[in-house]
């Protein structure tokens, strides 16, 4: 289940998020937020692609 992968990867971009959106400036909180919010899913997707790659070697 992909679930996991989501479930671990959330905490750390969410404080990072959290972390950038307190101590930048209004402005570049924005940029910091989606820039968050995209790193977090691009790595869920290339988690996901790799591990599909695994295991087609694996058959």
């Amino acid at each position: 289940m992909h679930i996991r992968k989501y479930f671990i990867l959330l905490p750390p971009f969410l404080i990072l998020g959290i972390v950038l959106a307190f101590n930048l400036s209004s402005f570049k909180r924005s940029f910091a937020l989606s820039g968050t919010a995209m790193a977090f899913w691009i790595t869920y997707y290339v988690w996901i692609y790799i591990e599909k790659l695994i295991q087609k070697k694996k058959a």
